[in-house]
């Protein structure tokens, strides 16, 4: 297999303008990095091409080696490292479709997002909601879910829910149709709460929280108890407290 030498080259330059939302907006394409997650990447995520290093070129075919629509290149090292967000490239990435999820009112628990806007925070919520069985995850103009930084942060956990990127309306309607609680320093301490399931809970942006018009249409709010004069928590932190709340027997 001819080694791709240039960072000019067309499938080199379609997988590295995936760092940009624009261009996944565009192309709706993403760019998954990294042993471990490609493993984990279901079936039903479609492949574009594969690209990997000389060195990793066999692990990559071994990891799909079940999948008729994977099209490998091969890189060297330096072409690997334009291509990655990080700074030491594992050396395997793919280049996937962005799925579409029409839009549906939840299963069970489920978590709206209002404004995350850390990469690492929405990437850590979504992991834990997955480990939560919180399998609908509403993103309302929050941190693009498909970034790297988030699908890296997520460790696989972006395959293993449904997320849908939604609107202020659709926000208001699932408020409103649902057993809805905002995460927020004003409300019932959570920890002295049974939470009912299936629960809706809000989890608002990290400098401004949930936005006036979802707080008022919510039904309850819960906080968490502080001490020491803290005055609050890290989204991520907060949300997978209140997520774990719901798994007490």
């Amino acid at each position: 297999m001819e080694i791709i030498t240039s960072t000019q080259n067309r499938i080199v330059k379609l997988a590295r303008s995936l760092s940009q939302r624009k261009f996944r907006t565009e192309t709706g394409l993403f760019l998954v990095e990294g042993v471990n997650l490609l493993r984990d990447m279901p079936q039903s995520v479609a492949l574009e091409y594969v690209i990997a290093t000389k060195e990793r070129l066999d692990q990559a075919k071994e990891i799909f080696r079940t999948r008729a629509d994977a099209e490998f290149y091969c890189v060297t090292d330096a072409v690997m490292q334009s291509i990655s967000d990080t700074a030491a490239p594992y050396g395997i990435a793919a280049v996937c479709a962005i799925s579409e999820t029409e839009f549906a009112m939840p299963k069970g628990n489920a978590l709206l997002l209002d404004g995350v806007s850390d990469p690492g925070n929405l990437g850590t919520v979504l992991r834990t909601a997955a480990a939560c069985g919180f399998c609908d995850v509403y993103a309302l103009e929050t941190a693009d879910i498909y970034s790297p930084k988030v699908v890296r942060a997520t460790l696989g956990a972006l395959f293993r829910v449904r997320v849908y990127v939604i609107d202020e309306q659709r926000a208001l309607e699932l408020v409103r149709n649902t057993r809805s609680a905002i995460l927020d320093m004003g409300g019932e301490n959570i920890l002295c709460e049974r939470v009912e399931s299936p629960v809706l809970f809000v989890a608002g942006n990290e400098a401004h929280g949930v936005r006036a018009s979802i707080k008022e249409e919510a039904q309850r709010v819960y906080s968490l108890p502080m001490k020491n004069d803290i005055e609050s928590l890290n989204v991520a932190v907060a949300t997978a407290v209140a997520m774990y709340q719901t798994m007490k027997e």
